[in-house]
């Protein structure tokens, strides 16, 4: 039988490594209201195509103390011709039994000499671990729902894509859909390799039947990307990322 344990929680979130853009990540380990400075410990995994799964962990956290790293100083392959879209798994890890991670924080920083951008990661998620039998006060833990939704934009300004994080070490085929007016349509966007990030570009043809608004800068289509609660997996987040059109730099990113 498995046990849920909120000392230990994970989240997944995706990184940009290129010529010219690097990724900082940004954690803040969190009990909420709870006092103390408790040592908390960051094991991050990197993964994705063209590199070696690998792990590092990071010492010296505290408790709802801030912190952070240049990812390529705790992954120097990240330095050298590496180059596209990987996943990275974040654990916080508190030795005190009684802590609740699961109001933790991270965000994630894509640097370049021009500009910057962050955004927020999915949710934290509780660890598990098997025991005979579980203790009551584990079983009555209940989680707060997770937004299943976010929307999509194409426009002068702004084109949209999926990235989709799979962490598993099985295939995994999303079950998404997309709606503006009416009924969901499914969204079929394949089925992903084990330990790997894709990043699916939403093209024109998803927008034909969005609505249309008028903006200062000309026409603005919106089209809502919908995740199902029974869809979701402990191994896999799903993003959506706002780019430049014209230059392709990331603008912006949110989680579903």
């Amino acid at each position: 039988m498995q046990r849920t344990v909120t000392n230990s929680v994970r989240t997944l979130v995706f990184c940009l490594s290129t010529a010219s853009i690097k990724t900082r990540v940004h954690f803040f380990p969190s009990a909420g209201a709870s006092g103390g400075h408790f040592p908390v410990s960051c094991t991050l995994t990197l993964f994705g195509k063209g590199i070696e799964r690998r792990s590092v962990l990071l010492d010296g956290g505290r408790l709802n103390q801030p912190d952070g790293l240049r990812l390529e100083d705790a992954f120097p392959v990240l330095r050298g011709e590496v180059s596209g879209v990987f996943g990275l798994e974040l654990q916080l890890s508190c030795p005190q039994g009684r802590v609740n991670l699961l109001s933790s924080q991270a965000a994630v920083e894509f640097v370049s000499s021009s500009s910057s951008m962050m955004y927020g990661c999915a949710p934290f998620a509780p660890m598990t671990e098997e025991v005979d039998e579980p203790p009551l006060s584990d079983r009555l833990i209940e989680q707060k729902p997770r937004p299943s939704a976010a929307i999509a934009v194409q426009d002068a300004e702004l084109s949209s894509s999926l990235v989709i994080v799979n962490s598993s070490a099985e295939p995994l085929k999303p079950e998404l859909a997309h709606t503006a007016l009416g009924a969901a349509k499914p969204l079929h966007v394949g089925t992903l390799s084990p330990e790997t990030v894709v990043e699916v570009p939403l093209d024109e043809a998803l927008f034909k039947d969005s609505l249309q608004r008028g903006t200062i800068w000309g026409s603005t289509r919106v089209e809502k990307m919908v995740l199902p609660e029974a869809a979701r997996a402990a191994q896999a987040s799903y993003y959506l990322l706002f780019r430049d059109p014209a230059t392709k730099r990331p603008v912006s990113a949110c989680a579903l």
